[in-house]
Formats: C-alpha cells, sequence, structure tokens
C-alpha cells in the first residue's frame, strides 16, 4: 500500500492510497469534492489523491523515469495543487488543470537534474515498464524485441521537449488532442502540429537506421 506524506499546513496529513466506500463517491464529481475541500473538509481530499494519484504518479514516472523520483514529485504534485485549489477554474477540467502541475513540475526536476540523456535510461525498472506497455499494446504481434524498445525510447528523448510531452500525454497517458491542449495551454492545431512534427521526427531517425516503424 503506497503512503503519500503531504504536508498541508498547519499541520502534517498522511494520507494513504485507500477505497472510499462507494457511496462516499459515486455521486460526488471533482467540483463537489472541491468545493468541500475549500469549505475545511480535509478530509475530501484524500477522494482526490485517491482518485487521481495512479495517474499523476504514471505521468511523473514517464518523465522521471525513477519510482522514488516519481513518488517524491507525485506527492509534491498533490501539495502544491491542494495550496493553489482556489486558483481552479470549474470550466477547465480539474484533472487536465492538475496535470498541467504534474508536467510542469516533472519538467523542472528533469530539467534542474540533467536527466533527459543520462542517467535512468538503463534503469531495469524503466525497460521492464517500457515493455509490458509495448506488450499490451502489440500482444497478437508475438514477442517484443527488448533491445528495439530500449532503442526507441532512447530516440523519444532525443526529441525537442514539446514534441516529447505531446508524445507521452497521447500514446502512454491516452489523452485526446482537446485533453492535451487544456492541459498545455496550446490550441489543438499546435496539439496536432506538434504530434506530426515528433512521430515525422521518429519515423525519420528509425530510416536512417535502416529499421521500419511497424516493427515497433
Amino acid at each position: 500500500m503506497r503512503i503519500f506524506y503531504l504536508d498541508l499546513k498547519p499541520s502534517v496529513f498522511i494520507f494513504q492510497r485507500f477505497r472510499p466506500d462507494n457511496k462516499m463517491t459515486e455521486h460526488l464529481n471533482d467540483l463537489e469534492i472541491i468545493r468541500k475541500v475549500l469549505q475545511g473538509n480535509l478530509d475530501a481530499y484524500k477522494m482526490i489523491v485517491d482518485r487521481y494519484s495512479d495517474f499523476i504518479l504514471n505521468l511523473c514516472y514517464r518523465h522521471l523515469y525513477s519510482q522514488p523520483e516519481a513518488e517524491d514529485a507525485t506527492q509534491d504534485v498533490f501539495i502544491k495543487a491542494y495550496n493553489n485549489l482556489s486558483q481552479w477554474e470549474p470550466r477547465a477540467q480539474f484533472k487536465t488543470w492538475l496535470y498541467r502541475i504534474a508536467i510542469n513540475h516533472c519538467l523542472n526536476m528533469v530539467r534542474r537534474k540533467k536527466l533527459i540523456h543520462f542517467q535512468s535510461m538503463n534503469s531495469p525498472d524503466f525497460i521492464e515498464d517500457i515493455s509490458m506497455a509495448a506488450r499490451e499494446k502489440s500482444a497478437e504481434s508475438g514477442i517484443i524485441d527488448h533491445q528495439k524498445e530500449k532503442f526507441l525510447q532512447k530516440i523519444l528523448y532525443e526529441l525537442p521537449e514539446k514534441q516529447r510531452t505531446v508524445l507521452l500525454l497521447y500514446f502512454y497517458q491516452e489523452l485526446s488532442y482537446r485533453e492535451i491542449a487544456e492541459t498545455l495551454k496550446i490550441s489543438l492545431s499546435s496539439v496536432e502540429s506538434r504530434l506530426f512534427r515528433a512521430k515525422k521526427a521518429l519515423a525519420k531517425i528509425l530510416k536512417k537506421q535502416n529499421i521500419s516503424a511497424a516493427s515497433f
């Protein structure tokens, strides 16, 4: 069971991963829960953590490729979200607002530590995670070549930051174009353009290496 320690002033609260009673959550949307939190019901924030912690942890891991770093980042993201709840505008999806906080936080971590090309590309956890994701999406294609997976991830992280972020959100987080646009605060045409350029750049690199994209 994963535990997130969130320092919510004036005290330190421990938010455990838990499965709330369905009666507590099935009729509550994000707006209703957040209203409760803003009214002083700190326990209600547990529902937000439970609802989105897996998504945020996965998103952080996709950027950092370190489980401890991703867990720390997830904790930081929920703290930042809590401290800025009053700034969330209900007309926007809470999920995309939370994703934007997570992405900005992770990109800042990557920039500070210069992790893009070096530190975690050879992480066993990273390779296994990518292998599992590839196998799930290619169950009908047979055994996935481990070295090709590793190579694909390496060239993915050679892409410009903006293109790479869109690819991660689209392929790994499975966000729609509209959700990506809301998350990154860019237009739909910009999402389409970045995704097109990213795919084109990947295809060019693969062609240069005499590797067919179909083999992935």
